[in-house]
């Protein structure tokens, strides 16, 4: 489990809901720009959810945080964090390739990349 701070405020979530948040602040911040995300909380032993505006501007700090017993499924959570369209994708200098063995290519024409 990782703690979120946010605008003064502390949040509980998983390791890979934390870390995708990151990446995605992080590469929205060196695009110059910002967005609304809901990511899934975990409170008092519940799933809830917290609303952030994370890029430029925006100051996130995540750390760790200790859990008694098993830490909630928020991966799909987590995978939805990473389909947004500013989530750094791989590229083919990071070794990907297709089912054919070439190398993986990105395309995003939403951003004109």
């Amino acid at each position: 489990m990782k703690l979120v701070s946010y605008a003064g405020q502390q949040v509980v979530t998983t390791d890979d809901v934390a870390d995708a948040l990151v990446t995605l602040a992080a590469s929205l911040a060196s695009e110059g720009e910002s967005a609304a995300v809901q990511i899934p909380i975990h409170v008092d032993g519940e799933k809830d959810s917290a609303d952030l505006i994370v890029g430029v501007g925006n100051d996130l700090l995540v750390g760790p945080q200790s859990s008694n017993g098993d830490d909630p499924d928020f991966s799909a959570d987590a995978a939805a964090l990473r389909e947004h369209r500013f989530y750094p994708k791989p590229t083919a200098e990071d070794g990907d390739v297709d089912d054919d063995g070439l190398p993986a290519i990105d395309l995003d024409l939403d951003r004109g990349v």
